[in-house]
């Protein structure tokens, strides 16, 4: 098989999310999915976040998705739609997997349903590990860190 050929019969998996401050939990997930094939990442829009976290994220999408880009594993990277149809975009890229992270809330089996619906033979994966290794692998916690160690200094 040429390298032309094996490109073709590549597999391409799908991941999406915020991206907001990267770290290591988001690393991982990037190198594990990308072991299914070529990993095209969504990053969401600003006004998603806003709808689904209740806040603002605090870079921009357009920054997001630059940092996203620039990351080893990723083969692509795309902003995400606006509005609440996640299905659109899934399938426009139409991917072999679609790979969630441990602490997406999504419901494999809603989701795979859902996709059944439309036609698509898209497998869900489910990365069901956090990464250990470091103690900030969590937006969340990085941000809180931030905010105590802000806090202290400024006393």
């Amino acid at each position: 098989m040429t390298n032309e050929e094996d490109k073709l019969h590549r597999k391409t998996v799908l991941i999406g999310g915020t991206f907001d401050i990267i770290h290591g939990g988001h690393i991982h997930l990037m190198e594990k999915a990308s072991k299914f094939g070529d990993l095209i990442v969504v990053v969401a829009r600003d006004e998603n976040v806003k709808r689904i976290k209740g806040h603002p994220p605090i870079i921009p999408e357009e920054q997001r998705l630059a940092v996203v880009k620039g990351i080893r594993y990723v083969n692509k990277a795309i902003l995400g739609n606006p509005g609440p149809d996640l299905l659109k975009i899934i399938e426009e890229v139409n991917p072999d997997y679609i790979v969630l992270g441990p602490d997406q809330i999504l419901s494999e089996s809603e989701l795979q349903n859902r996709i059944k619906n439309l036609g698509l033979k898209t497998k869900i994966i489910r990365i069901p590990e956090y990464l250990d290794k470091y103690d900030l692998c969590r937006t969340s916690k990085i941000i809180d860190k931030i905010i105590r160690e802000y806090k202290r200094d400024s006393c």
